[in-house]
């Protein structure tokens, strides 16, 4: 469902050119996605989302609303992002994934906080991201990583809690393009290149 109209909405959905749209996806009013999008099966994306060019979210991943979501950006599957959470360009935010956005739920009324994901940051699967952390440029997150507190940029940081140490030189220089960039699907037809040009 496309455009899914709820009390209070103000505009309707806009998505960009060449998307893929695949089935059971809910796509809320008030939101704005760029061209080149794809998304999974059962993907439910609330309002107030913006999302930029060449972006993936794959299948049965939340979007809770009032987010926003850079360019190159590849969530895998079974993702949770709260509202609230800002999300850089050439992120990769692997399967399973879990942000926050308090600290306290229901036992007290202060405005929820969600993450600040910076530029090239890779998240590694099954992480859970602490609500009001910010993640800095080119950090790489293992997998399993509980992070409770702000990442500097270039930092590994692993464990639970997370730990931080300098980034091995093999992982530095940002995500790649090419891992990103391209919207070719293992079990469709479509092939893109046009991230070349």
């Amino acid at each position: 469902m496309l455009g899914y109209r709820y009390p209070g909405d103000s505009r309707p959905l806009r998505i960009g050119d060449y998307a893929v749209i695949r089935s059971g996806t809910v796509i809320y009013a008030n939101t704005t996605i760029g061209d080149r999008f794809q998304c999974g099966h059962h993907v439910v994306i609330r309002a107030e989302v913006t999302i930029g060019n060449r972006c993936v979210v794959h299948h049965q991943c939340t979007l809770e609303g009032r987010i926003c979501v850079g360019d190159g950006v590849k969530i895998m599957a079974h993702v949770y992002l709260p509202s609230s959470t800002r999300i850089g360009s050439m992120v990769f935010i692997g399967p399973g994934t879990t942000f926050l956005n308090d600290k306290y739920p229901m036992r007290r009324a202060a405005p929820v906080e969600g993450a600040r994901i910076e530029d090239h940051v890779t998240i590694g699967g099954g992480a859970t991201i602490c609500p009001g952390v910010t993640i800095g440029r080119n950090a790489f997150i293992g997998a399993g990583a509980v992070v409770t507190k702000d990442v500097p940029p270039d930092t590994l940081a692993y464990g639970a809690p997370a730990r931080h140490q300098p980034l091995p030189a093999a992982l530095s220089g940002g995500n790649l393009p090419e891992l990103l960039l391209p919207q070719t699907d293992l079990w469709g037809t479509q092939r893109d290149d046009s991230w070349k040009q």
